[in-house]
């Protein structure tokens, strides 16, 4: 797949933390990706790009440590506060982390009721369908001014073969 083919080329893949948290391969990650966006309605390729964008292609280095599988800084709110953590869940730990993101999009970009029973702690947070489109998610998700939603769509022109300029900028499908 495009995803993993992207990520490939910009990292390495940290079996060794993953495997125990059901996701062995950027295959294994990128599948669960897929699965977790499309249950809630949210876009894939968003998700993949938040997630590597935030955690620097898995390679981490700020306040959220590997093991906590939080791919998109939930919690992690400035001051070393290192964030929520989904690895209690064990083999499907990495899929709760990336759920909680899916969620925590979907909470920005639609007032639809999730599909899936709540895991992302800072769900109630959000005011609802405020951020439609990924441009809306800086200042929200993320500081304003620093073109969050610009740096997301940088990553989707890489894997997903579209016209410049990507038209379809919305979170929810």
């Amino acid at each position: 797949n495009e995803m993993a083919d992207l990520f490939d080329q910009m990292s390495s893949y940290p079996s060794d933390v993953y495997l125990k948290y059901g996701a062995s391969s950027i295959d294994d990650f990128c599948k669960i990706v897929v699965e977790e966006a499309n249950a809630e309605g949210v876009k894939a390729e968003v998700v993949f790009a938040q997630a590597m964008y935030e955690t620097g292609w898995l390679g981490f280095g700020g306040d959220i440590d590997p093991e906590q599988c939080n791919f998109a800084g939930i919690g992690a709110v400035g001051n070393g506060a290192s964030g929520a953590s989904f690895n209690q869940y064990g083999k499907d730990s990495v899929r709760m982390g990336i759920r909680a993101q899916v969620q925590h999009l979907k909470a920005y970009a639609s007032t639809e009721p999730l599909r899936q029973p709540l895991v992302d702690p800072r769900f109630d947070l959000v005011e609802r369908g405020s951020a439609v489109t990924l441009q809306q998610l800086d200042g929200r998700w993320a500081v304003p001014g620093n073109g969050y939603g610009d740096n997301l769509l940088s990553i989707i022109h890489n894997f997903v073969r579209v016209s410049i300029p990507y038209t379809n900028r919305y979170v929810y499908s």
